[in-house]
C-alpha cells in the first residue's frame, strides 16, 4: 500500500500538480524511473500512465559561461594538487558555479568547493572534469602543463 501511495505522489509531482523544490522533484523522477513495474500495474488496473519528462543530454547550459579553463595547481597548498575550473563570474554565475562544483565533486568522488569564481577539486582530475564539462555543453580549454 505504501508503494502505491509513493507512486501516486511521485506521479503528481511529475505532472506538476504538487509544487515542490527541485531536490524533491529530482528525487521523485529517480523513484518514478525505478517504478516501471508499478506503473504498468497501475495502468492495468485502469489508471493512466504518467509520461516521464525527456532529459536532454549534451545540450548547452541554460546559463553560465561559454568557455571554461581546466588546470592543475599545487602552489600554496603544501604540495597537494587541486584541479581548478576557471571562467565563472562570481557575480553573474554564482549559482551555476555552486551546482557545477557539487555535481563535479560527486562525479569525481572527491572534496572541493568554489571560491571567487573558481571551482576547486582535490586531486588531479583534469581529464575527467573536462570530459564531464564537455558532456554538459561547455567549451573547455586546458591551461598549464
Amino acid at each position: 500500500m505504501l508503494y502505491i501511495y509513493d507512486y501516486l505522489k511521485i506521479r503528481n509531482l511529475a505532472r506538476g500538480r504538487l509544487s515542490s523544490f527541485d531536490g524533491q522533484i529530482n528525487y521523485a523522477m529517480k523513484k518514478l524511473k525505478g517504478l516501471e513495474a508499478l506503473a504498468e500495474l497501475h495502468q492495468a488496473m485502469g489508471g493512466e500512465r504518467a509520461d516521464l519528462p525527456i532529459e536532454e543530454s549534451g545540450s548547452a547550459p541554460a546559463e553560465g559561461p561559454s568557455l571554461l579553463y581546466v588546470s592543475r595547481d599545487k602552489k600554496a597548498r603544501k604540495g597537494k594538487e587541486v584541479t581548478l575550473i576557471e571562467g565563472f563570474d562570481a557575480d553573474l554565475h554564482a549559482d551555476v558555479a555552486v551546482e557545477t562544483a557539487r555535481a563535479l565533486k560527486a562525479h569525481c568522488g572527491v572534496g572541493g568547493g568554489w571560491k571567487e569564481g573558481v571551482v576547486l577539486l582535490q586531486g588531479d582530475h583534469r581529464e575527467r572534469t573536462a570530459q564531464w564539462l564537455r558532456s554538459k555543453g561547455y567549451t573547455v580549454k586546458h591551461k598549464g602543463g
